[in-house]
């Protein structure tokens, strides 16, 4: 269990970065013996969709990326330990934490970062009002407060009331300059943050450049941009096709690039290097407005009893995939028990039938269930560009459902389309995206309170039981707020409201670099390393 034995409401912790580098970068394949690093040089990633931005605190697409151009109080390794990045020392328990920045950073536009910039980015991530969508991921579900003394050096953040993964969260939120947060539409071109690139050009569509910042040295552990084969420019080329993607990473214009198809089988044999990482597959989220059929917890038990769980897992991960144990897929996990196993509807087309008859969708002439003169119609959403095993998946669950008289239409929408379905109409009845998170408390806000468009909980969900042991353990610290989790994501699966089914192997192939991953699978940026 990655975790600190002691509660953090129970003792105070006192860190303090080393001024050490951080790990080297690490990746699958033969490097046939000693590595030479290049001089500088570009780094080019693939990314498969343009984030429409670079504003962490307003774009959902760069929660990961946003670490190229800006840094956090602390930093967490794969192993859960926190290292220093924007604070050097800081003591947390699970309603204060108090953190002591460096004296030596500053600002892309060379103006030094103060106590005050990060108090200003703390409280606007936190204010749900500002629906944010760091809100709840990298700051608590519950009202803070950021006090800072920028003579002392010092950020002071006290939550409203107990919340146990306030160094998790406040710790990990991107922190913009005061020129972004003055100015945010300019981040649409530009990025305002202490990180060790800028963004300095974008083609809207087509990629996003950033250039190294020289003199960088407050990252991970004391990590900069001084070591061998750091590169002096970084793109983000954007390529909606995997088949395109790996051409290109063949070819050598690209660096990086994530290949989840039948195109892997091209990179595996040319031998290169990965680097891998787990993430959510295919999840079901039913959306409980009561004007969508699957506001029925009859039919979403239905839906769910007719599939072969097992064959879903297959189809959505090519076979490489495992069963979700968690609504939380990323290392390191908050809470690692399974809470999943045992409890989702078996595989039983009788038993979904007769809970469709039950309540009241009998079935017509031409097999399609029909109730009060509405056939039983279900809306499949998901995400084109993103993982090519999406549509496969969506096809299978439509051919399962019609063979129980469930007439079901499968949309597949781009980035923008799609977060407006989810997020301002609602016009959806199945999704099957999955959440990246490693906190179960980063969960919350998908799965109670406030609903599009002025929220984030997509499936309108009203779990009573979810949000009163959600109430209890937010306030607590593992291993004892795990209890509590784990027992109120077992209640949203008690009443089907959202189903995570599979966790996959997502593999980003190499050619010509070397990178350590994050946990929102994108590269470290002071682990870039151009081989030469």
């Amino acid at each position: 269990m990655r975790w600190l034995l002691l509660p953090l409401a129970a003792v105070s912790l006192i860190a303090a970065g080393c001024g050490a580098s951080s790990d080297p970068p690490s990746s699958s394949g033969d490097s046939g013996g000693s590595v030479t690093y290049a001089d500088g040089g570009t780094f080019t990633m693939v990314r498969n969709a343009d984030p429409g931005g670079f504003d962490p605190y307003r774009t959902r697409q760069i929660l990961g990326l946003s670490q190229l151009a800006y840094d956090s109080l602390v930093y967490q390794r794969l192993d859960g330990d926190f290292v220093s990045n924007l604070a050097e020392e800081w003591t947390v328990d699970a309603q204060r934490a108090t953190f002591t920045l460096r004296d030596d950073v500053t600002c892309s536009d060379g103006t030094p970062m103060t106590a005050s910039q990060v108090a200003a980015g703390i409280t606007f991530a936190s204010d749900p009002a500002n629906q944010s969508p760091q809100y709840g991921v990298n700051t608590p579900a519950v009202a803070v407060t950021a006090t800072p003394d920028d003579a002392a050096g010092t950020v002071e953040v006290v939550a409203a009331e107990p919340f146990g993964f306030l160094l998790h969260t406040i710790g990990q939120l991107p922190i913009v300059c005061a020129a972004g947060m003055d100015d945010p539409d300019q981040l649409a071109t530009s990025s305002a943050g202490t990180g060790p690139f800028v963004l300095s050009s974008v083609v809207p569509g087509q990629s996003y450049t950033f250039t190294r910042r020289e003199g960088y040295a407050w990252g991970p552990d004391g990590a900069g941009t001084d070591a061998p084969g750091t590169p002096d420019t970084v793109v983000i080329r954007i390529v909606e096709n995997e088949t395109t993607a790996a051409n290109l990473l063949l070819s050598g214009e690209v660096n990086v690039a994530r290949v989840t198809g039948p195109d892997q089988q091209r990179l595996q044999a040319q031998d290169l290097a990965t680097a891998e990482w787990k993430v959510p597959g295919v999840w079901l989220s039913f959306n409980h407005l009561d004007t969508r059929p699957t506001a029925d917890p009859a039919v979403r038990r239905a839906l769910v009893h007719a599939l072969d769980l097992e064959e879903l897992i297959r189809v959505n991960t090519g076979g490489t995939g495992t069963a979700a144990t968690s609504f939380t897929a990323l290392d390191p996990k908050g809470c690692p028990d399974n809470t999943i196993e045992e409890l989702l509807p078996e595989h039983d087309v009788a038993a979904a039938e007769e809970l469709l008859d039950e309540a009241g969708w009998i079935a017509g002439p031409d097999g399609i269930r029909v109730k009060d003169g509405t056939p039983l119609t279900v809306e499949i959403t998901y995400i084109t560009g993103f993982y090519p095993l999406d549509k496969p998946t969506a096809e299978l669950l439509a051919e399962k459902w019609h063979a129980i008289g469930v007439r079901a239409n499968i949309r597949a929408e781009a980035v923008a389309a799609a977060t407006t379905t989810l997020y301002q109409t609602s016009n959806w009845d199945v999704y099957l995206g999955g959440y990246s998170f490693n906190l179960p408390s980063q969960m919350v806000p998908y799965l109670s309170g406030t609903t599009p468009p002025n929220g984030n909980n997509i499936g309108h969900l009203r779990n009573a039981e979810y949000d009163r042991l959600a109430a209890q353990a937010v306030a607590l610290t593992p291993p004892e707020a795990c209890t509590y989790w784990d027992q109120a994501e077992q209640a949203i699966l008690r009443e089907v409201d959202v189903v995570p089914i599979a966790d996959k192997i997502e593999y980003w192939y190499l050619n010509g670099a070397e990178v350590e991953m994050t946990r929102y699978d994108t590269p470290i940026p002071t682990t870039i390393r151009m081989l030469g």
